[in-house]
């Protein structure tokens, strides 16, 4: 008798265990129902990051591209013409639909890269309809680069001394330089871009780097440049 009255209590308590780690399942299943109900707005969130990214990484590639066409030479340029516009015309459409996803910073960027470009795009079809004078061309090398005016002789350990030259010419002389000189000094900016890529896998990481900001201050000068002669000839 004793022994079955052990038995009831030990199934009893068995119970009462099973009971309790039921209820603590429960609990746990429900905590995890509600941040399921929460979810949603979980996934609203992250689509919203995942769109702003895109959106930002549409405008770097945007930003990237430009400078890219900036960097080509008139010869590539001409070939390019039509392909270049279709490619604004895809890429522009691309960040007006995610225009509301760029931070305010961002926005005023891809305005500035737009008028850049229609600057530049203004450049160019001058540019194909009126070309270069080559004894200009001739002056305006040896002007900017002195010692480098022979670009295609211009050597891999050269190439930064060759930049930060052309860029103290800018620097110095910019203020004077009326939207036609301009056009001379961005044909032999984009000759010098063009001997740099051909010499490209041979240039030191350090001396690249400093290219990169040399072309990056030589853009921003530009797009000044045209702005000003922009708001004159309003």
């Amino acid at each position: 008798m004793k022994r079955l009255n052990s038995i009831v209590k030990y199934s009893l308590l068995l119970c009462l265990a099973a009971a309790t780690i039921s209820c603590d399942n429960t609990r746990r299943v429900e905590g995890d129902e509600e941040l399921t109900a929460n979810s949603p707005n979980d996934q609203d969130t992250a689509v919203v990051v995942r769109s702003g990214e895109s959106a930002e990484q549409e405008l770097n590639e945007f930003r990237e591209w430009l400078n890219r066409q900036a960097d080509k030479g008139d010869t590539a340029i001409r070939k390019e013409w039509p392909q270049m516009k279709e490619d604004l015309r895809q890429k522009n459409a691309e960040l007006e639909r995610s225009f509301d996803s760029l931070s305010a910073k961002s926005k005023q960027e891809y305005r500035e890269l737009q008028q850049r470009y229609k600057n530049w795009e203004a450049r160019q079809e001058r540019r194909q309809q009126q070309p270069l004078d080559r004894d200009k061309v001739t002056l305006w090398q040896e002007q900017l680069l002195r010692e480098y005016s022979n670009i295609n002789e211009i050597s891999a350990a050269q190439m930064r001394e060759a930049y930060l030259t052309f860029m103290g010419t800018v620097r110095t002389k910019r203020r004077s330089w009326t939207q036609d000189d301009w056009d001379y000094v961005d044909y032999v900016y984009s000759e010098l871009n063009q001997r740099r890529r051909q010499l490209e896998g041979n240039l030191r990481v350090a001396d690249n780097l400093k290219i990169r900001s040399l072309q990056a201050e030589y853009l921003a000068l530009e797009g000044s440049a045209d702005t000003k002669d922009m708001l004159q000839t309003k």
